[in-house]
């Protein structure tokens, strides 16, 4: 198992300008033994890492949230079988949207009535080791969405940690 430690967003991320006005974010680092890999392929790693109780967790998610009229978003491992290098700004890639990507960053996301959630996955070179982050930044529209990221803002953390730590990166 990989070991995953709690950062901040970075400062190079494209989510950080977001921070300012944000109900709830956060941020996991881990090493990255593999240069190669490009933000797209972590993060399909990562997806497809989802542990089981993770995958129970996000069908009882959907399950709930349809009573109450929100989206059902997927699953977390259904990130597809396309190689990263053909996934653009636009596609969908496991639950959520591909709303930008760079070299070192892919910026993911889900617009719904009731919050905005972004997850970022950030490439970071060091003179030591290289590394990634995984941050997530949500911005909550109404009730309903302080509703939801009660529970989900508890659970969010493991849920991220438990993948990171199973993608052998």
């Amino acid at each position: 198992m990989t070991e995953v430690a709690e950062t901040v967003v970075p400062v190079e991320s494209l989510l950080h300008p977001s921070l300012a006005s944000a109900d709830f974010y956060d941020a996991y680092a881990a090493p990255l033994q593999q240069a190669s890999l490009t933000p797209t392929d972590i993060f399909l790693r990562v997806s497809r890492a989802t542990p089981r109780w993770v995958a129970r967790l996000m069908r009882l998610r959907n399950r709930l949230v349809r009573l109450i009229g929100l989206k059902d978003v997927g699953a977390m491992d259904d990130a597809g079988d396309k190689p990263a290098r053909n996934y653009r700004v636009g596609d969908r890639l496991g639950i959520f949207n591909i709303y930008e990507t760079t070299d070192r960053e892919l910026v993911l996301g889900i617009d719904d009535r009731h919050l905005d959630v972004r997850v970022s996955v950030l490439t970071v070179p060091s003179e030591r080791a290289r590394s990634y982050v995984v941050s997530t930044v949500v911005h909550i529209h109404n009730r309903l969405g302080r509703l939801y990221m009660a529970p989900v803002g508890r659970i969010h953390p493991l849920v991220v940690r438990a993948m990171m730590a199973r993608a052998a990166l």
